[in-house]
């Protein structure tokens, strides 16, 4: 599960904190729009292995990209 908060679009980039699975420390994510690629990013200590997290985050960030509207919350499950 990873939770995107704070939502925000402009014309080149989607900007967002992330919580990971049970994590209480948010990170911010900053999605190029043009380059399909993240900022560099770091992941909270303890849960550097969540790195499929940032996968599924990336997809819905390129989804939000394609839309007129932005969601403020997004929260994605899988399993």
């Amino acid at each position: 599960m990873i939770k995107l908060t704070q939502i925000k679009k402009n014309k080149n980039e989607i900007s967002c904190m992330a919580l990971v699975e049970d994590c209480t420390i948010p990170f911010e994510l900053i999605y190029n729009i043009k380059s399909d690629e993240f900022q560099p990013y770091e992941l909270p200590k303890g849960y550097e292995y969540c790195k499929s997290h940032i996968a599924h985050a990336k997809r819905e960030l390129e989804r939000i990209s394609k839309k007129e509207i932005c969601p403020q919350e997004r929260l994605i499950m899988w399993y």
